[in-house]
């Protein structure tokens, strides 16, 4: 078990140290990258993304953050068809009014 915490990342202090970086050296390539690749992991995906194109700005053929833009793309599209679905849902007449 204390293996298997080791191992956890704690991509909130992540962040918290990235962002802190940032604050200094706006342009530091690692903070930025590692910034969207925490806010990527806590889910927060509109700021992951901002990150990690501010990464690809200064590294455009990093592999890396290539790959973790096309991620965080995905992760998008799927939240954003999940809300229009529920939208729809919620705009639905009930079942007794529908006919």
């Amino acid at each position: 078990a204390c293996l298997l915490q080791a191992e956890l990342v704690n991509y909130e202090r992540v962040k918290e140290y990235c962002l802190k970086v940032l604050k200094k050296e706006g342009e530091n390539f690692k903070a930025l990258y590692r910034s969207g690749v925490a806010f990527y992991h806590l889910g927060d995906y509109d700021k992951a993304l901002y990150y990690l194109k501010e990464a690809r700005t200064r590294q455009p053929t990093d592999t890396n953050v290539i790959r973790y833009i096309q991620l965080t793309e995905m992760k998008l599209s799927r939240c954003s068809q999940r809300e229009k679905e529920a939208m729809l849902g919620l705009w639905r007449p009930p079942r007794d009014l529908a006919g």
